[in-house]
């Protein structure tokens, strides 16, 4: 699709067979920081990231996504882990996967108050207009083009860009969860 820069992207039906993936994955858990890793260019990328997949949204008549910072901590996280176990994945890319959806949507759910969530993910060298590819990819994917296309209240980016130009990308997609019970539990937390 790309001759210059090829980027891989993963539908996020793929999800269920994950399970059965013979290599073990580094899954060290490690307490979320605050604050997402810097990686070589990430900021900036993120940046572009988020304007292009927001240009995107308004050209459709969709809204532009606001960041949410909880969930921008979760995408980097899976980005960070995709990083370390690159390789090891086996359905559609060996470089990139949704492993750990599940207990992002529970964190995301339990921790931010988040409905419902999508993710889409990509990978690949970096150089050119990395953020157009990317979402362009994502375009052209019918899954991610879906997830890009619906009604969301806001989004979580996440960029890792590694030592040998190894670009992983990650957004995560939520509304809000507003039921009164919802609502109600939260008062009584505090």
């Amino acid at each position: 699709m790309f001759p210059k820069h090829l980027f891989q992207v993963v539908g996020a039906g793929g999800l269920l067979f994950l399970a059965s993936c013979a290599q073990s994955l580094d899954t060290t858990r490690v307490a979320m920081s605050q604050h997402p890793v810097e990686s070589k260019g990430s900021s900036g990328l993120k940046s572009q990231l988020e304007s292009s997949v927001n240009r995107f949204r308004g050209s459709i008549g969709r809204s532009a996504l606001p960041s949410h910072p909880g969930l921008d901590r979760l995408a980097q996280a899976h980005c960070e882990f995709m990083a370390r176990n690159r390789g090891k994945f086996t359905l559609g890319s060996e470089n990139i996967s949704h492993v750990g959806f599940e207990e992002r949507v529970l964190m995301a759910q339990r921790g931010y108050g988040m409905l419902s969530l999508a993710e889409n993910v990509a990978g690949g060298k970096a150089g050119g207009d990395v953020a157009g590819e990317i979402t362009q990819a994502w375009v052209q994917s019918k899954k991610h083009l879906y997830n890009l296309r619906q009604k969301w209240d806001c989004a979580g980016m996440g960029v890792y860009v590694a030592d040998d130009g190894m670009v992983y990308v990650t957004q995560i997609f939520a509304t809000k969860d507003l039921s009164s019970q919802t609502l109600t539990d939260r008062m009584r937390s505090f």
